[in-house]
């Protein structure tokens, strides 16, 4: 199968395109600056000159601190330009995973929300989600939605990453922690939507398109998940840090934020077989990549 992985040069582009050269398959990298997905015009040439089987549109939302969105594009470019892509992958008979999030729901549920659980986001990040995930639902039939959360890793600006920034210039990290839910590895969630699409490219019966839900195994908090950062990093290298302090605003501020993020990947394990890797590992593993790095990334170039 050949594949066309847009945000190439993103964080879940980089996994994926470590993970693809790793195991020399058949992919086009396509960077952000490459592409408008707005542009459907552009995007049908995309598809036209590369004819790949299947689209991973990787573009991941990533929160630097909890609760705060730090790209302004973000909104439009996930509510209209997945709907231009997917609507572009009908036309060319190209089948289309969109990594989605959390966020599209309201945080309120006290267990972890399954798939079939009513959608209702409370933030504008979750509400333009929701709407690709509905654009992508109405216009390309092939199709598999993969919702994650708090998705790190060694690439870029991500929790992790400005965690450790952090360590090497705070005495003390301070962290909003009014949310619970399940960190998710980049390599990790690379590793999924790979495995994914091996299978639906075996022409299984019934299909396997749909709605699936895949994050790190153990919930936790955001100020747990950076202690576990700051303990990993204390063994690459030395840090300023001497502890991490959990915050807890009060008021409206912390009314609009999702308390309950965790998902449940029953279905995907039950449907793939893929079961949940510990994101205590993947901390580990995205450490070892930003201090010990190999002569080769084997990353590959965008094309």
């Amino acid at each position: 199968m050949k594949l066309l992985v847009t945000d190439a040069e993103g964080l879940l582009g980089r996994a994926l395109g470590r993970l693809m050269s790793e195991r020399g398959m058949d992919a086009v990298l396509i960077a952000d600056a490459q592409l408008d997905l707005t542009d459907a015009a552009a995007i049908a040439a995309l598809l036209k000159q590369h004819q790949p089987d299947y689209v991973i549109n990787a573009y991941v939302h990533n929160d630097l601190k909890p609760g705060v969105t730090v790209d302004s594009r973000w909104p439009h470019l996930i509510e209209t330009g997945v709907a231009v892509m997917a609507e572009a992958c009908e036309q060319a008979g190209v089948a289309l995973l969109h990594v989605s999030s959390e966020q599209v729901f309201d945080g309120n549920k006290t267990t972890a929300y399954a798939e079939h659980d009513a959608v209702q986001p409370i933030t504008s990040t979750g509400q333009a989600f929701l709407e690709a995930e509905q654009a992508v639902r109405d216009r390309c039939a092939r199709h598999l939605i993969l919702r994650s959360s708090w998705v790190f890793g060694p690439d870029g600006h991500n929790f992790l990453t400005h965690i450790v920034s952090e360590a090497q210039q705070r005495d003390v990290i301070r962290i909003l922690d009014t949310q619970r839910g399940c960190p998710t590895a980049a390599a990790d969630l690379a590793r999924v939507v790979i495995a994914m699409l091996e299978q639906v490219d075996c022409d299984v019966d019934p299909p396997l398109w749909g709605t699936y839900h895949y994050a790190g195994s153990d919930v936790t908090h955001w100020h747990i998940f950076a202690e576990a950062i700051v303990k990993a990093t204390k063994s690459c290298i030395d840090v300023e840090v001497e502890s991490v302090e959990a915050i807890y605003p009060a008021g409206q501020d912390d009314s609009l934020r999702p308390h309950n993020l965790e998902l449940s990947t029953r279905k995907i394990l039950a449907t793939f077989g893929i079961k949940q890797l510990p994101w205590r590992r993947g901390v580990q593993d995205a450490l070892k990549m930003c201090f010990e790095p190999p002569p080769s990334t084997g990353s590959g170039t965008p094309s």
